[in-house]
């Protein structure tokens, strides 16, 4: 049982380390791009950049996000019956039809999201247009993954970072530093999806074929789903949307600063687990293969290597924000730990919750979201007149911790992939040496700096890691 538990793990850590370096690079470029617009832009473009992306993150969820996970989830079954040609066709034309619809609702908003919100018109049209490529490159990618194609991925991701930056920093100075942001996005994305397109010689089989069985299956599934982004959307973003509404720029950009920097350094790690595993364990799943051991090994192994990330974020937040923000920023000190966990938390039920996806019973994670808008609602009204930020962060914080409880151990039939004993271990061990690693590493530092605050980083997470190998039989087992 050992032999085969290490198996799943050398598998697991081979799939990881394929896609490691684009997000590597990733997480470089956050640290780079993130640090540059606070330091050239004033508070109230950085809110308007922010709130833009927080609009196309919307659109996106409403349009391509459940159709890109469609093409994950159920490409396996229709290759098996050789329809993929037919799968593909339909999934053209679904996304044809989304794409208008949501855009028409979006264009309906105009008014109220220029007048409400501080968005311009270039910014408002620039991001209608942004949901094509991007959608596209969600597409593209979901057939790298089943492809696992991860060179071609790691490229596409390098090519564009340096396309972004290139593009913004040639036209910076000629449009207004928002727009000029998302313009550069467009372009980059545009860009990568015609790389892509081209190397894998992939192009939609286009034809008014469409198969009805298809469409009803991708809608079961997916209703749900789209509802539920919807909700998680709201609970992660609606905070920053009030300060926006009430022109408090600041407290937008600084909410919307902490959220990115956490976000772009732990979602490309965290999420990568569900990144390279989501199709593992489909496809294991479609040919009646016993996934119990390997789905908890996936879940003990996000802990053991996420924790020490995570402990950077709560426990040497003031020092990151010192190293690479303008003073303006140091409020984003108090809400990195806040949002580390929150991010952390949401990953690992998104790993959790895949046992909804294999049963088609999306509908079930959809019922807790919707009550989670509504706990997130409540708390907002109490907490954000009175704490302001960190109310906020405090809310989205909780409501994590309740989808957590409420979706790790709350069965139901048909749902059991999952050895919860073995993951309660896991944490339990994980959490108590980088506690105790944080201890010592205080007590060896005791003086500040910037030199001094990075080598403290790197001596916490080499020292956690090194914990957790001599330890490895104990917390993966």
């Amino acid at each position: 049982m050992e032999k085969r538990i290490f198996y799943n793990y050398s598998l697991i850590l081979k799939n990881l380390v394929q896609y490691l370096p684009s997000r590597g690079i990733i997480i470089l470029n956050s640290f780079l791009i993130i640090p540059l617009f606070t330091h050239i832009l004033n508070a109230k473009e950085v809110s308007i950049y922010l709130v833009a992306l927080q609009i196309l993150n919307l659109i996106c969820t409403c349009s391509f996000d459940w159709i890109a996970k469609s093409v994950l989830r159920f490409y396996e079954k229709y290759n098996l019956q050789n329809k993929s040609e037919i799968f593909f066709s339909t999934v053209f034309w679904i996304s044809v039809f989304v794409y208008i619809f949501v855009s028409a609702l979006y264009l309906m908003c105009k008014g109220v999201l220029l007048t409400k919100f501080s968005v311009t018109d270039s910014v408002f049209f620039l991001t209608v247009l942004l949901v094509i490529p991007c959608g596209l490159r969600q597409i593209l990618y979901s057939i790298l993954r089943i492809k696992n194609h991860y060179g071609l991925y790691t490229l596409s991701i390098i090519l564009y970072q340096f396309i972004f930056i290139a593009a913004f920093l040639g036209i910076v100075n000629i449009l207004p530093n928002a727009t000029s942001i998302i313009l550069a996005m467009s372009f980059a994305v545009f860009c990568i999806d015609l790389v892509v397109m081209y190397s894998i010689r992939f192009a939609f089989p286009i034809s008014f074929v469409v198969d009805k069985d298809i469409i009803i299956e991708i809608f079961k599934y997916s209703l749900p789903l789209i509802i539920t982004n919807v909700c998680y959307w709201f609970v992660f973003h609606s905070a920053r949307l009030i300060f926006q509404f009430l022109n408090q720029y600041l407290n937008t950009s600084v909410m919307g600063v902490a959220w990115s920097l956490a976000s772009n350094t732990i979602t490309p790690i965290a999420g990568l687990f569900m990144f390279v595993n989501f199709p593992v364990i489909i496809k294991n799943f479609e040919r009646r293969k016993y996934i119990k051991t390997y789905f908890t090994n996936v879940i003990q192994f996000y802990l053991y290597l996420l924790f020490p990330i995570i402990g950077v974020f709560c426990f040497f937040s003031k020092d990151i924000t010192q190293m690479i923000l303008p003073k303006s920023y140091g409020a984003v000190a108090i809400l990195l730990p806040f949002f580390a966990i929150t991010i952390f938390l949401h990953e690992l039920m998104k790993l959790i919750n895949i046992k909804y996806h294999l049963k088609i019973k999306t509908y079930i994670e959809m019922s807790f979201s919707i009550l989670i808008v509504f706990l997130t609602s409540f708390l907002n009204v109490f907490m954000i007149p009175k704490y302001s930020i960190t109310g906020a962060a405090a809310v989205m914080l909780l409501t994590e911790f309740c989808l957590i409880v409420v979706n790790m151990f709350i069965k139901f039939r048909d749902t059991d992939y999952i050895n919860h004993f073995a993951i309660l271990k896991t944490f339990g061990i994980v959490f108590l040496v980088t506690f105790v690693c944080y201890l010592f590493s205080k007590s060896i530092f005791v003086y500040d700096g910037v030199s001094v605050n990075l080598l403290k980083l790197i001596v916490f997470l080499l020292m956690n890691y090194a914990v957790y190998y001599l330890l490895r039989k104990k917390i993966l087992t």
